[in-house]
């Protein structure tokens, strides 16, 4: 009898956990090995954010399989313009730097439709206010994507 309730407890319980988790009954997205990934960085870049901070911002994304196919390479130089309207212009001072990243991470995804998976390094160097380096790192993948691979 306890058998019985442990394997109808054991059957409940994974079944629960397939619904709730719906990444377990998904089938595994089947990545190419073959990827384009590009990098570029912006150093020193000073900006009035909570005070004022010197930053030094490394991007890499990962180009989508139809980009590869069409050679629809975004061109990183608009990237990088799109980055310093983002910063000039962003509106809330006393956001967090996890914030903005996060914000700056989604606007480029949004712009950027060749891009599959994108991440920003926003380092945020020690300054007389505040004496201690901070970094804040977003990784970010659409659905269905795959993500960049060491």
């Amino acid at each position: 009898m306890n058998y019985r309730l442990l394997l109808v407890s054991s059957v409940l319980i994974l079944s629960f956990n397939v619904f709730v988790s719906p990444a377990i009954s998904q089938p595994n997205i089947k990545c190419e090995q073959h990827q384009e990934i590009f990098t570029f960085q912006v150093p020193n870049y000073p900006i009035q954010h909570q005070g004022g901070a010197i930053l030094n911002i490394k991007v890499a994304y990962r180009l989508t399989p139809e980009a590869i196919t069409q050679n629809a390479y975004p061109d990183f130089v608009p990237i990088r313009k799109d980055i310093d309207k983002f910063l000039v212009n962003y509106p809330n001072e006393v956001d967090f730097w996890e914030i903005v990243n996060k914000k700056l991470v989604q606007f480029l995804l949004d712009k950027y439709p060749q891009m599959s998976s994108l991440n920003i390094d926003m380092g945020v160097l020690a300054t007389a206010n505040e004496p201690f380096s901070r970094s804040s790192i977003i990784y970010s993948t659409r659905p269905q994507s795959c993500p960049i691979s060491p």
